[in-house]
């Protein structure tokens, strides 16, 4: 049981064996298909962002490590000239709740996957989303939801549209409440209203399988999205032959979650009667030429804090230990 005093939990027994556990399962999967681990420091001493905790040390401004892919980027951008094809992470980062009863301490593990600039991301992606789908059998959940996702579906309009800053985020507010007549409203009497307001449409059609794509042929940007729809129909065509009966998979066009960091395909990974994604991820290429790398990056992160609060609230979920 997680007893949390305020906001960073204490592991009583069951709790902190099954975390071992899992953090144990999860990095010998993903050392099993090549992904080396590397532990970043615990304390940021470049770049501190807002929402991150924070102090002096002595007259230095710091912060905890508040987020992994970050923090590895700085690691690998500082001590490699080439970059590591596969690297993972087990451990903590803090971070200040946005809602109350959210922890400051949380347990994750997750890999990153970086190529040179220039190289071929299509099977790079699928050998991730292979890698989320193995999750939920490795931790003995009796079933999930794997959502496919593609963040160039939605940005690229925007972009090609000259739609940034306030706009762009009522556009995406708009997409996040599934509700496309308020991207007309909000951009009423801009030249891109009806445009985008057809394009929401289409990416909002029901989430489902390989057919979802189809609706892409009725968005005005259909031919400009046209290169991210072949690699979302090829990562399928790779997937569902090898999908596992306890998973399912759905496709979702309007996946805005972390529009700002993702550059590509997305991966969110659910239980029934989880109210968060157990899991997320995606394609994220601008993170590493910011840092002045020339480097492409995809990876996903498994919450281990929020399935340890499922296992509590929901054992059923769960396959009993034999």
């Amino acid at each position: 049981m997680a007893v949390r005093t305020p906001h960073f939990p204490d592991l009583l027994f069951g709790s902190a064996a099954r975390l071992r556990q899992w953090e144990n399962t999860l990095m010998g999967l993903l050392e099993a298909h090549g992904y080396r681990e590397l532990h970043p420091s615990l304390v940021l001493r470049e770049g501190v962002p807002d929402g991150s905790m924070r102090f002096f040390d002595g007259d230095e401004l710091v912060a905890l490590r508040w987020d992994f892919t970050v923090s590895l980027a700085g690691l690998l951008a500082r001590r490699f000239p080439l970059p590591p094809p596969r690297v993972s992470y087990a451990g903590a980062v803090f971070r200040r709740p946005v809602q109350p009863w959210e922890a400051v301490e949380r347990f994750e593990v997750g890999c990153e996957r970086i190529q040179p600039e220039g190289e071929a991301s299509g099977e790079a992606d699928v050998e991730l989303a292979r890698l989320l789908m193995a999750i939920p059998g490795a931790l003995g959940l009796k079933s999930a939801i794997l959502h496919l996702g593609n963040a160039a579906l939605v940005r690229r309009p925007l972009e090609v549209e000259g739609l940034f800053g306030d706009l762009a985020d009522a556009v995406v507010s708009a997409l996040s409440r599934r509700a496309p007549h308020r991207v007309r409203e909000a951009l009423d009497g801009h030249p891109s209203a009806s445009r985008l307001a057809a394009h929401a449409e289409a990416l909002l059609s029901a989430m489902d399988g390989p057919r979802t794509l189809d609706a892409l042929k009725a968005s005005p940007y259909a031919e400009l999205l046209q290169g991210e729809r072949e690699h979302m129909e090829r990562a399928l065509h790779a997937l569902l032959p090898i999908l596992p009966p306890n998973l399912e998979l759905r496709v979702d066009l309007a996946d805005v979650a972390g529009l700002d960091f993702y550059t590509g395909p997305t991966l969110r990974l659910w239980a029934p009667g989880a109210q968060q994604e157990l899991a997320a991820g995606g394609r994220y290429d601008r993170l590493f030429p910011g840092l002045g790398r020339p480097w492409q990056a995809a990876g996903f992160c498994v919450r281990l804090s929020r399935l340890l609060d499922l296992a509590e609230t929901r054992p059923d979920l769960f396959e009993q230990p034999r």
